[in-house]
């Protein structure tokens, strides 16, 4: 029953998948948590203006994080009405990244990453418009923007500059000057930036601004202690990507050239949260922010071809089950 009207393209699916969110979210809501993250003493220069008197209301915050978080749910939704990067109109990409961005608990909270991770997903929307487009430009330059602007939030979102010229490789061809755009675009936010704080600004917050975004590539890596509720969810999930993946593999040469194409992109900003997450030393695991997105279209495709709905089922009641008790060991109920 449950598996049926997330399948669907019902308003149904929708109200079930934001009754689902909020209700993952009413711990914090209630009592609002959270974990200090090495982006918070980095100060990048966009959110430490945004959030200056957020913070200081926790129930605002938290509301608002949700907000956001939902909105790059509905994001993906509109991807593939777009793009048609699934053959079929259903809201479970936007019911899976709301879990995925949702299980970590404590970062269930005003951070960085989420709102950098909004710019991230434009950038996207605007790399997959320039295929099979005469004229691609203006979205080039606005994606290299976005990323820039993302990157003011949070700084390891500038290596996802890369997907750009990765997209420019996989959906065009070699057009010297679309790539010197995409850098451009990348660029200005970085020079206006740099002329306000070099004509507003204090020599000293000028360096400590250059200080803390070169401080967030550190490669050194350890990783925090998480209780143990955290794996089996993680563990599932892992569980599920790899039985997603080899369902890929198998049927990748059947789908559309522009499908594949999109699923390449898709892999390669799976692969590069993952490699920021692993070696960076300031990247925590608010990386489900932006993981979520390539993770939630492998899923839809996986379990929107499975026609034995008991197995969708079974894999929704143990995912919440573990969702749960995280909620539960996290607010202590």
């Amino acid at each position: 029953m449950v598996s049926n009207i997330l399948k669907s393209n019902q308003p149904t699916a929708l109200i079930l998948t934001t009754l689902i969110g909020l209700g993952l979210w009413i711990g914090s809501f209630l009592t609002p948590i959270g974990m200090n993250i090495p982006s918070d003493c980095m100060n990048m220069p966009f959110y430490e203006i945004l959030t200056n008197g957020i913070n200081k209301n926790p129930l605002f915050a938290v509301i608002l994080t949700f907000v956001l978080i939902f909105v790059q749910a509905l994001l993906l939704i509109q991807f593939n009405k777009k793009f048609i990067v699934i053959n079929f109109r259903t809201y479970l990409p936007a019911f899976f990244y709301l879990i995925i961005a949702s299980s970590f608990t404590p970062l269930q909270r005003l951070n960085p990453v989420v709102f950098g991770t909004l710019f991230i997903y434009l950038a996207i929307y605007f790399i997959l418009s320039v295929y099979r487009t005469d004229s691609a430009i203006d979205k080039i330059y606005i994606a290299g923007f976005f990323i820039s602007i993302a990157s003011m939030f949070w700084a390891p979102f500038a290596v996802f500059f890369s997907i750009v010229i990765l997209s420019l490789i996989i959906l065009r061809p070699f057009i010297g000057r679309e790539w010197i755009v995409s850098l451009l675009g990348f660029l200005t936010p970085y020079f206006f930036v740099f002329v306000y704080y070099f004509s507003f600004k204090s020599s000293d917050e000028l360096d400590r601004l250059s200080s803390n975004f070169f401080n967030s590539f550190n490669l050194i890596k350890q990783f925090n202690q998480i209780h143990y509720a955290y794996y089996i969810f993680y563990g599932l999930l892992f569980l599920l990507i790899a039985a997603a993946s080899i369902s890929m593999v198998k049927n990748f040469q059947k789908k559309k050239i522009r499908i594949r194409k999109f699923y390449a992109i898709n892999w390669y900003v799976f692969i590069i949260s993952i490699l920021i997450f692993v070696f960076f030393e300031n990247v925590g695991y608010e990386i489900v922010f932006i993981i979520g997105m390539p993770i939630s279209f492998l899923l839809t495709d996986y379990f929107y071809a499975i026609k034995r709905n008991r197995y969708f089922n079974i894999v929704l009641l143990i995912l919440f089950s573990s969702l749960v008790y995280i909620q539960i060991i996290a607010h202590n109920i």
